[in-house]
């Protein structure tokens, strides 16, 4: 009986060894087929990343990044941005760029760029912080106002009467409260002033030329009826270039007669003091031009030997000389050129 059950005590023990040894080696598989699962699922990862990582790094093919860039606005969208002018377009991951390339085409600061020209900028001369000093340390000029007015009305040709307009005076009281309203009598004056500063820098600038070549005309004006005669003188300064100054501008009462024409003439040189310079004199075909010229001459060169004895003094104006030619020759198909005009208004009068 002891024996009996002894055996059977063995017996039942190695099968409990033997049932341990097999939950054992089941446990050893499972964590092994476990840590296989963890590899391959890292390696999945490793994969993924590594095709993130390819994704970023993917450059841009098209020619047309090469002009343009892409940036990130505020609102975290992505737009693409033209490095010339700085526009924006819309832009989406591997889209399309026709519409960058229609932009470069017609982008004015890629072709400024392209072309070699220099764009045009404007630098302030002074920052802010002295553009605030200048206006706090500013004075007005009613003086350098009136200059100013004086020079607007001899530049544009305007009338004295243009500084007592009630819209000018209110533009001026706008810029500047500290403006004084300026009558026509006081603009005359200024004008008159202006006119001998120039005169003097005028005069200066003809005592240091040896020779003057003088040129006159006279016309009619159609409005007031009235003669006006201009004489203009033209010299080589002392850099050797060409000057043109008119030195006087006179109305001329009937009859015009030579000696009308030469008194006007004398005083005007002796005014400028060149009456001992004058070279040429310029004059059109007109008879009383003739005797004005020859006696002009005759009285310069009593005074002073001309050169040449005088025998370029009187020149002839050539295109007046053209237009008469043109005229004449206009004469003989006058009638033609009549009808041609009549036919002209007609139809631009009763055009439907």
């Amino acid at each position: 009986m002891e024996s009996g059950g002894f055996h059977g005590f063995r017996k039942l023990s190695k099968t409990t060894s033997a049932v341990d040894a097999t939950n054992v080696n089941s446990n050893k598989e499972n964590a092994e087929s476990t840590s296989v699962g963890v590899d391959g699922v890292d390696n999945i990862e490793d994969t993924q990343d590594d095709n993130t990582k390819c994704a970023k790094k993917r450059k841009l093919t098209s020619k047309v990044w090469n002009e343009f860039k892409v940036v990130t606005r505020p609102d975290k969208s992505q737009k693409a941005e033209c490095i010339h002018c700085k526009s924006h377009f819309a832009y989406s991951k591997g889209g399309p760029t026709t519409q960058y390339n229609r932009h470069l085409e017609s982008c004015q600061r890629r072709k400024i760029k392209l072309s070699g020209q220099k764009e045009l900028t404007i630098n302030p001369s002074f920052s802010e912080s002295e553009t605030v000093a200048k206006m706090q340390n500013f004075k007005y000029d009613q003086s350098k106002i009136r200059e100013v007015l004086s020079h607007m009305i001899m530049v544009h040709e305007l009338t004295f009467s243009f500084v007592e307009y009630e819209v000018f005076n209110l533009l001026m009281k706008t810029a500047t409260p500290h403006y004084q309203s300026v009558s026509r009598a006081t603009i005359r004056k200024d004008c008159f002033a202006a006119y001998e500063v120039e005169k003097k820098k005028v005069s200066t600038l003809l005592k240091s030329t040896n020779k003057v070549n003088v040129t006159t005309d006279i016309w009619k004006s159609t409005n007031q009826k009235v003669s006006y005669m201009v004489v203009t003188s033209h010299f080589i300064d002392s850099n050797w270039k060409l000057q043109k100054r008119v030195l006087n501008f006179c109305d001329i009462p009937p009859p015009h007669s030579g000696v009308v024409i030469c008194d006007a003439l004398s005083k005007c040189l002796v005014d400028w003091e060149i009456e001992d310079k004058v070279w040429t004199v310029t004059v059109d075909n007109a008879s009383y031009n003739d005797v004005a010229v020859r006696m002009l001459r005759d009285n310069l060169s009593y005074k002073n030997q001309l050169p040449l004895s005088g025998k370029l003094f009187h020149v002839r104006c050539c295109a007046h000389i053209l237009n008469l030619l043109v005229q004449d020759g206009l004469s003989e198909i006058g009638e033609i050129i009549k009808n041609v005009q009549e036919s002209i208004n007609y139809q631009n009068h009763f055009r439907f």
